[in-house]
């Protein structure tokens, strides 16, 4: 019996080895979840202020250099060059008074993900705007250069108005 108890624990250590090398990072180098939620509301302020502003520059070093946004209308906008167009293409369109809410954060390794609220105004095609409100999902890692979204994905809510 103690032999079967040795060898999973053995199979247990390699499987976490793997999983770390293949991470890059050791299970000792994760982070609080507070570490992780301070980060979190510090990139929906970054976020929120960049767009406020319309600083499609702003926007893009919020993300990862190799960041993702599954945006709203579909398309999938991958790195920093084409998320800085995109976001230019947004503010020319009229968009304005994003906010972010952080609801919850969960630690994996030395990064984790968030589930955030949003609202947004954005033009109809008669030019009017209407607020949009849903949910976010953020996946967040810290980089040497400190901490950034690696993906992003909104949901907008069917009823927004």
């Amino acid at each position: 019996m103690e032999r079967d108890t040795m060898k999973k624990l053995n199979a247990a250590a390699l499987l976490a080895a793997l999983v770390s090398i293949s991470n890059g990072s050791a299970f000792a180098a994760g982070v609080s979840e507070s570490e992780l939620m301070q980060a979190a509301v510090e990139l929906g302020h970054q976020y929120d202020s960049h767009y406020a502003a319309k600083d499609p520059d702003g926007m893009a070093s919020v993300y990862a250099a190799d960041g993702v946004l599954i945006s709203p209308a579909g398309p999938i906008v991958r790195g920093r060059a084409a998320l800085r167009d995109y976001y230019v293409k947004r503010f020319a369109s009229g968009a304005r008074g994003h906010a972010i809410k952080v609801l919850e954060v969960h630690v994996q390794g030395d990064g984790g993900y968030g589930i955030n609220s949003f609202s947004v105004n954005v033009p109809r095609s008669d030019g009017s705007l209407h607020e949009e409100r849903g949910t976010i999902v953020a996946v967040y890692r810290h980089d040497p250069d400190g901490w950034h979204m690696g993906l992003v994905g909104p949901n907008v809510a069917k009823n927004s108005d």
